[in-house]
């Protein structure tokens, strides 16, 4: 998946939550579609063909000029947040699984349908004092997306969200990790979506999937709200 350092995370990843607040506003266009991805969604029967939009996404939700989502967690409560202006395709098809209103996958060749997809899921990887990986379910969702990643998506912090990927050039899709510390051999290697708080929470699932490989903690839930 990914081929994700060190350094503490208390004071980081408060101030990259600060920082991501201050700069997060709506969403840019998409950018043009890469052919081959857009090929390989429309062979998988990907209704959206990896483009799920950002305005279905978010339909339903009230106004504001934040993006939040909430990882309730085996550990505590994790608060994020999002940032469409810099990844608008992953931030909505983030935000549309966690609603579980963008169709998946369970299997290949199963039958695209809808539900919260990250309900449930373990901390199925943790690279120690690096980061914790999550958000595997089955044989994945029977998409990927195509890269969004900008001159200033730099791992360079702790409380980084991103995206998984296999190593190679679009193969990002549903998993996510969480920084627990600058990662700057990432740079331009992973999506960032967003920034999240909740260290103690991050370490905490870090420690517990460690501990005991077999049964890791899970996320619960994952909510999207909307925030002034």
């Amino acid at each position: 998946m990914l081929t994700p350092v060190r350094t503490p995370l208390r004071s980081g990843l408060g101030l990259a939550l600060v920082a991501l607040c201050a700069c997060a506003s709506g969403p840019r266009p998409f950018p043009p579609p890469v052919p081959e991805v857009l090929a390989r969604n429309q062979a998988a029967g990907d209704p959206h063909a990896g483009r799920f939009t950002y305005e279905e996404a978010v339909a339903g939700l009230p106004e504001g000029s934040r993006l939040l989502a909430l990882l309730r967690t085996d550990a505590g409560e994790i608060r994020c947040v999002l940032d469409p202006s810099e990844a608008p395709i992953a931030v909505a098809n983030f935000v549309g699984l966690a609603r579980g209103i963008r169709p998946f996958q369970d299997a290949p060749d199963g039958p695209w349908h809808t539900a919260p997809y990250y309900d449930g899921s373990p901390v199925h990887r943790v690279q120690d004092g690096e980061f914790i990986q999550t958000g595997r379910r089955g044989t994945g969702p029977g998409f990927v997306l195509q890269d969004e990643m900008s001159a200033g998506h730099v791992f360079d912090r702790p409380g980084l969200l991103a995206l998984a990927n296999s190593g190679a050039p679009h193969s990002s899709a549903a998993e996510f990790f969480i920084s627990i510390a600058p990662l700057t051999q990432l740079k331009g290697k992973h999506t960032i979506i967003g920034s999240c708080d909740s260290e103690d929470v991050v370490r905490e699932l870090a420690r517990r999937a460690l501990a005991d490989a077999a049964n890791p903690p899970k996320i619960q839930t994952v909510t999207i709200r909307r925030a002034p």
